[in-house]
């Protein structure tokens, strides 16, 4: 039961983490944004191809995000209701 509990742990951590990953994404995308026009030219000359867009914000994004976080804390209780 013990091994049990330590791979749910790992995979809600896992988890977790990607959804850390896909809101800190989101917020690097959302902060391109709000920079002047020309710190963004001189950004997208020097960090991208030429035929790459920056994406547009996603609501779906966000509220995958939030889901996958609102899972990982509904876990996380239920294991600790269960000790």
């Amino acid at each position: 039961m013990e091994h049990n509990e330590q791979e749910q742990r790992k995979g809600s951590a896992k988890e977790f983490q990607e959804s850390l990953d896909q809101l800190q994404n989101l917020l690097e995308e959302n902060q391109i944004k709000d920079k002047p026009e020309k710190e963004l030219e001189i950004e997208n000359d020097s960090q991208k191809p030429a035929t790459e867009k920056p994406r547009k914000f996603d609501l779906a994004e966000w509220e995958d995000a939030i889901a996958d976080i609102e899972q990982y804390f509904e876990k996380k209780n239920e294991q600790t209701d269960g000790i």
